[in-house]
């Protein structure tokens, strides 16, 4: 199972700071194109992490079973 952490107005989006998917083999990509049709998260700005690193949305990455994944709105100093 994949674990996927949303925060700011993404979290909003999806109603929840968390899920849990049933998917095994997904690439990066995939994921995001299944959050976007469930959730329209491609209107937002945000980073991805995996495994707590910041990684590209566009790196050509597959994600394994136990990988925990981050939506990150843009953090603002102050």
């Amino acid at each position: 199972m994949i674990t996927v952490n949303y925060f700011g107005n993404i979290a909003e989006a999806a109603q929840s700071d968390s899920e849990t998917l049933e998917h095994n083999a997904m690439s990066l990509a995939e994921l995001l194109e299944l959050l976007d049709s469930k959730y329209a998260i491609g209107q937002f700005s945000f980073q991805v992490a995996v495994n707590r690193k910041i990684v590209s949305r566009q790196q050509a990455l597959n994600l394994s079973d136990s990988d925990e994944i981050a939506l990150l709105p843009p953090f603002a100093g102050g």
